[in-house]
């Protein structure tokens, strides 16, 4: 009885400090995002002026990939004989002191069950990962729709963590065309879409249903334009997925290059996202789907965040000439044996919250592919 009383009250100042910092971390955040916003919107206007005034030199691609990218392309390497190293949650910039906060009194409360480092992952601006040969983004999107006037946003959770350098999702995928203006003949980069529901929503911020995803489509085919490489223009004259594939003719990456390919992550909207077309043909994004909808004809990307689970599904996927992503890791959560798993898997999207940068110093962790960002698939 005395251990118990003395474990209550040892905890009880943690409780109340948890209280108060969670009670002070929406303040905290929206005081950040707004300066974000006008960070984004000052940052685009300057990389737009440096591109028009020819004051930022196009990157080398070929020093990206591991092996001899001409002689790859020449040989018609298609789209899935190619693995790219991704990011996840590429807009992530630094949390605010106080959800840093929040997240060790947590820690400390569930005895280390909710991380407390994992909100000090942060990622570079989507120039920098581009200009360091990342090939593959993920963005979380948010719905806004005020009395009919409907805008997307990019952040990972709102009220705790939005901080964000992505905040405008058309000006996140302007910065994407600028970049990909100044090299047209960059290998494609794919842009993982994912909604999210929040359990805390913000005033007007609704879920992203299947009217959204419509608003949604003709927002990409705006920003992007014809960088926008859409299922139609992969499925060229199959009527499928399904018979693409069975054919073994992903397009070539020559065919490719300089374009952007967008993946809907799965989410409570996809099958009516499918069923608008089941051919995909008319759609602007690639439903990315799970090891359950393998042999769908709609079906060309799986998730498979999970390296040892992947084993169980690797077979059939590779049997169904299906593309597939995968994660090293998870936030500051690190394993040796997930990152072998992944590195040997057969993925072609492998994310890492652990990605070259230009700010990385000798002794930094960093995954990559003999220190390149492609190579071909296993």
């Amino acid at each position: 009885m005395i251990n118990i009383l003395t474990y209550i009250v040892k905890f009880i100042p943690l409780v109340i400090s948890t209280i108060v910092t969670f009670v002070s971390v929406f303040p905290a955040s929206e005081a950040r995002l707004n300066e974000e916003i006008t960070e984004q919107v000052q940052r685009i206007a300057e990389l737009e002026q440096a591109y028009a005034n020819g004051e930022i030199a196009p990157v080398d691609e070929a020093s990206f990939f591991d092996g001899d990218l001409k002689a790859e392309l020449d040989s018609g390497i298609k789209f899935n004989e190619i693995c790219f190293l991704a990011t996840h949650n590429s807009y992530q910039s630094e949390s605010t002191e106080t959800t840093k906060k929040l997240y060790r009194n947590l820690s400390d409360l569930t005895f280390g069950l909710v991380a407390a480092n994992k909100v000090d992952f942060v990622s570079e601006t989507l120039t920098d990962q581009l200009n360091c040969g990342i090939r593959s983004l993920e963005i979380d999107i948010e719905v806004f729709d005020r009395e009919g006037d409907v805008s997307f946003t990019c952040m990972h959770s709102p009220n705790i963590e939005m901080t964000t350098t992505c905040y405008d999702f058309e000006l996140a995928m302007k910065e994407i065309a600028m970049w990909s203006d100044n090299n047209p003949n960059h290998l494609p980069v794919t842009v993982i879409i994912e909604p999210k529901e929040s359990f805390l929503p913000l005033e007007d911020m609704k879920k992203f249903g299947i009217d959204y995803a419509d608003e949604f489509d003709a927002a990409l085919r705006e920003t992007l334009g014809e960088k926008l490489f859409t299922p139609a223009d992969m499925l060229r004259d199959y009527a499928s997925f399904g018979e693409m594939r069975k054919a073994d003719d992903w397009c070539k990456v020559s065919d490719m290059l300089g374009k952007v390919v967008v993946l809907l992550h799965e989410c409570g909207t996809t099958e009516k996202y499918i069923r608008l077309d089941p051919s995909i043909k008319t759609q602007a994004m690639f439903p990315m789907l799970r090891y359950k909808d393998i042999e769908r004809d709609c079906t060309s990307f799986i998730l498979a965040n999970d390296p040892d689970e992947l084993l169980e599904y690797e077979e059939l996927a590779v049997e169904n000439r299906i593309i597939m992503r995968t994660r090293t890791d998870s936030f500051t959560k690190v394993t040796q044996k997930n990152l072998e798993l992944a590195m040997a898997s057969p993925a072609h999207i492998i994310s890492t919250d652990f990605p070259p940068r230009t700010d990385n110093t000798p002794d930094s962790y960093v995954v990559s592919f003999n220190g390149k960002t492609v190579r071909k698939a296993n």
